[in-house]
């Protein structure tokens, strides 16, 4: 079965979500980490996405202490993400229970210091791709490069990267539904798994997101838990639909 996976965006020691990473464009649905972590482990989530969102934009781990207890807190896996550009991060991560750790900037920017953490723990490792118009964005979305995201991932997976987290950045936190048509394309060109983010809304977009079958393996789930718009409990027996 495909993974539902709610997100936990931290700012501040706050639960937040951005529309399309703009840091200016802030909503706060918790000030505890925490508790909004225990709540999805008890509607069932079989995993967890935690992203320092000051860690993205200052380029190294701000609310590690915040997250270091939410990942010992909890009984089910979490993967992290959020300004991990240093071996030591990761290895912080890693020591605090982390079963995933998410990696995005450094992949492109510090190819030596991402082939350490190949060495250290390749199966840990969750690259994620986040695209624009087919292209690669950097640096928690302000920087884009010219370089194609299927290429970037057929590239990665040719290094043993197993996991990979595809967002459409201008679907992300905008509840303007998936478009199906943009992750199937990369999928077929990159020929790698994914896990699915950005612009889910609707029970609509999970079945859409489910017919693309093997090549899907996750879906991170982020504003339309919080506001509402979607059920956890009805996505999981969406998913588990025959």
């Amino acid at each position: 079965m495909i993974l539902p996976i709610p997100a936990i965006d931290i700012l501040e020691g706050k639960v937040v979500r951005l529309e399309k990473g703009d840091y200016q464009k802030v909503e706060v649905f918790s000030t505890s980490p925490l508790l909004v972590a225990r709540k999805w482990e008890e509607e069932g989530a079989p995993f967890l996405h935690v992203v320092d969102l000051e860690g993205a934009k200052s380029g190294y781990p701000v609310n590690f202490p915040v997250i270091k207890e939410l990942i010992q807190t909890v009984g089910i896996p979490v993967e992290v993400g959020g300004g991990i550009r240093e071996v030591s991060s990761f290895m912080d991560y890693l020591d605090a229970g982390a079963e995933r750790v998410v990696l995005s900037s450094i992949v492109v920017k510090n190819p030596s210091v991402f082939e350490e953490m190949i060495k250290i723990a390749r199966e840990k490792i969750v690259v994620s791709i986040d695209t624009r118009d087919q292209f690669v964005s950097l640096e928690g979305w302000r920087e884009e490069i010219p370089v194609k995201a299927a290429d970037l991932a057929k590239d990665l997976k040719g290094k043993g990267i197993e996991h990979f987290i595809f967002t459409d950045v201008q679907r992300d936190g905008t509840l303007q539904g998936v478009r199906v048509e943009v992750i199937r394309d990369f999928i077929a060109e990159s020929g790698v798994s994914i896990i699915v983010a950005g612009g889910i809304s609707h029970k609509e977009d999970i079945r859409k997101i489910k017919s693309l079958g093997e090549g899907v393996e996750g879906i991170i789930l982020g504003k339309a838990l919080y506001t509402g718009q979607l059920n956890f409990k009805e996505v999981c027996s969406i998913l588990r639909e025959e």
